[in-house]
């Protein structure tokens, strides 16, 4: 299967081989969610190379994960190894000095995965593995490769109170894709169409790669997200169970945002708990992204929203009826929640707007200082998207997720949100909706149309 994008992650890693072949070693430290493509990246890396790749697993013993690495070991360096290595291993940091001792000759790469599940009650496995590199490891042909899925217990790891504090050589987070980046996952699908795969499927290459070119968006949906056991309904709670313990009431937060709560107030309210630790955790694990408004006369009040668009899918779709899909329900499921689809898209298409904007900015069609963000004062008005040079309008914008054409009533509306802006005197009024359409506008010097092929910089 070929590999998509990731070409920093691949270059950084290949770089590191190289010193760790001349005698440098090298810990590597790369992590981020489940489905983001870090173990087909890993061990596509591997290939070709003197390696031992493991994947620690879940509620398995300490005894039985060592015994299975050893195993490991033997089966994937072969011969050369196969006498020397023990039934099992004591403990981790023999396990860790028997891997250094194999690279004293010949360059070892060695891959942990789900590195977190070695963690137990007899030893915390960063600070482990913090003193093998610090009293064992000295010019080694080794790279050694921690990868996890808990992405708050993995950054734990590398910060200031972790084992593995400036300890790692690369630290790579891998996230799920942008919309421009996974377009090469379909790139056969219509513009607008890839946008609806986008907003249901997120960034991730296995849901990306399950939607069919030969099907409309409603019977893709039908397949992966209204059938019992589909990927989308099944695949949110594996993602989040891997960081997130429930007890700290993440679903009622995440759920209480899907739902249309954005301020921290209305989001405790709907919640019915105190947030303010389980909001934090799911900012550092990226669940969840904190919005200010750009300028300074906007809104001082932050807005949260759902960071991940296949889990803003999920809860604003899915989760509340997965038991009735679930029972073979799902045709009737998705005709009563065809409203809360759209709104979701809506919101996507907004962003997508936005990352389209700054690469305004990056190719010079919008002033290179200039900044790109969203805007509102309290209740009154909101801006999907505004770009400000020294606190200076230069592009006031709006993002329809509709198939009808854009009216003058439509400018008239967006000229007169402009108007709540200070110093807002001539800047160009743009516009982003699903097919670009607006034949009525075209005569106005000031107003610029985009499309979802302009969004996705697809020429098409």
């Amino acid at each position: 299967m070929k590999l998509v994008g990731r070409r920093q992650e691949l270059s950084e890693l290949a770089a590191a081989w190289e010193r760790a072949a001349d005698g440098s070693p090298q810990l590597a430290v790369v992590w981020g969610r489940r489905r983001v493509g870090k173990t087909f990246l890993l061990t596509r890396f591997a290939q070709g190379k003197r390696a031992v790749y493991f994947t620690a697993t879940r509620q398995d013993s300490e005894d039985r994960q060592l015994r299975r690495f050893a195993e490991r070991v033997r089966e994937q360096l072969g011969e050369d190894v196969r006498d020397l290595v023990p039934e099992s291993f004591a403990d981790w940091e023999a396990a860790l000095r028997f891997a250094v001792r194999l690279a004293d000759r010949e360059p070892l790469l060695l891959v942990i995965d789900e590195a977190p599940r070695l963690t137990s009650g007899r030893s915390d496995f960063a600070d482990v593995v913090s003193a093998v590199w610090e009293n064992r490891v000295r010019d080694q042909r080794l790279m050694l490769v921690l990868s996890g899925s808990a992405v708050a217990v993995m950054e734990e790891m590398l910060g200031p109170h972790g084992g593995l504090h400036r300890r790692a050589t690369v630290e790579r987070r891998m996230d799920p894709f942008s919309l421009v980046e996974a377009r090469a996952f379909q790139p056969d699908l219509p513009p607008a169409e890839f946008v609806e795969a986008y907003a249901a499927c997120g960034g991730y290459p296995l849901h990306l790669g399950r939607w069919s070119a030969e099907r409309d968006m409603e019977e893709n949906l039908a397949e992966l997200a209204f059938t019992p056991g589909a990927l989308l309904l099944r695949d949110a709670p594996d993602i989040l169970s891997e960081d997130l313990d429930w007890r700290g009431g993440y679903e009622r937060v995440l759920t209480a945002m899907a739902g249309g709560a954005r301020r921290r107030s209305r989001i405790a309210g709907r919640a019915q708990q105190r947030i303010d630790y389980t909001l934090d955790r799911l900012r550092r694990a990226g669940y969840v992204r904190a919005v200010r408004a750009i300028g300074d006369h906007g809104s001082a009040d932050p807005m949260y929203e759902i960071a991940d668009d296949y889990l803003a899918y999920w809860f604003a779709v899915l989760r509340d009826d997965a038991d009735l899909v679930e029972g073979g329900q799902g045709a009737a499921v998705w005709r009563r929640t065809i409203g809360r689809w759209q709104t979701h898209v809506g919101k996507v298409f907004e962003g997508a707007a936005r990352a389209h904007a700054q690469r305004l900015v990056s190719t010079g069609e919008l002033p290179p200082e200039a900044i790109v963000g969203r805007w509102w004062r309290d209740e009154t008005v909101e801006i999907d998207v505004l770009a400000l040079r020294d606190d200076e309008p230069v592009l006031v914008g709006e993002a329809r997720w509709q198939a009808k054409p854009l009216t003058e009533r439509d400018l008239t509306d967006l000229r007169r949100k402009a108007a709540h802006l200070p110093r807002a005197e001539a800047p160009l009024f743009a516009f982003w909706s699903r097919g670009g359409r607006a034949d009525a506008l075209r005569d106005h010097p000031d107003v610029r149309l985009f499309g979802a092929a302009d969004i996705l910089d697809d020429p098409a």
